[in-house]
């Protein structure tokens, strides 16, 4: 899972673990084309958790395509430089670092889907108008665990690589608790 150029970032193995079962579906899958989808789909994950942009971008077309429905708010990123705009947003306040708890794989020889449940840890901060799930107000300088069910449709083009992702949120992000200093240190921002 590496680019000859750049050598492969590393994640927290709790982060890794948590979608094994896209690895494990690699390490089974016998036929070439499929295999090279599910490792280009592996690969800007691991990009993308341990904030490596440039390997990101090395597993994405020039020009991808991004959509995320549901949730919150439908939102479109239609250049490279929203997406790059985007993940830099995420690695700033820490939301690239996440686990992927990934319950269902399928790949065929233009598309792999991914399903299962994000999980951040956000600071308050970042949480607008958002509360506990008491209905208690969050503190802007506390962490807090946040979960989404949500399903990625990766379209792979002939050459191998990700033309952009079709996210389908299930539900707005939900605010499970507050989080300890030292604790889930895979989640948020580097500490």
């Amino acid at each position: 899972m590496t680019e000859d150029r750049h050598p492969a970032p590393t994640v927290h193995p709790d982060a890794a673990s948590s979608w094994s079962l896209l690895t494990d579906r690699i390490a089974r899958e016998s036929d070439p084309i499929l295999r090279r989808n599910l490792d280009v789909v592996a690969r800007h994950v691991v990009a993308e958790v341990a904030g490596d942009l440039e390997a990101l971008k090395a597993t994405l077309v020039a020009d991808p395509r991004y959509s995320f429905w549901g949730g919150e708010s439908p939102t479109r990123l239609r250049s490279m430089v929203e997406v790059e705009a985007f993940y830099e947003n995420n690695m700033r306040v820490g939301k690239n670092r996440l686990s992927f708890d990934i319950t269902r794989v399928l790949v065929d020889e233009s598309t792999v889907i991914t399903e299962g449940v994000f999980r951040h840890v956000v600071k308050g901060a970042f949480l607008l108008d958002r509360r506990l799930p008491d209905g208690g107000p969050l503190d802007p300088d506390l962490s807090y665990l946040t979960a989404y069910q949500a399903l990625v449709v990766w379209p792979i083009t002939p050459d191998g690589l990700i033309a952009g992702e079709e996210i389908y949120l299930g539900e707005p992000h939900q605010i499970q608790r507050a989080v300890a200093p030292g604790e889930l240190p895979h989640l948020g921002s580097a500490r």
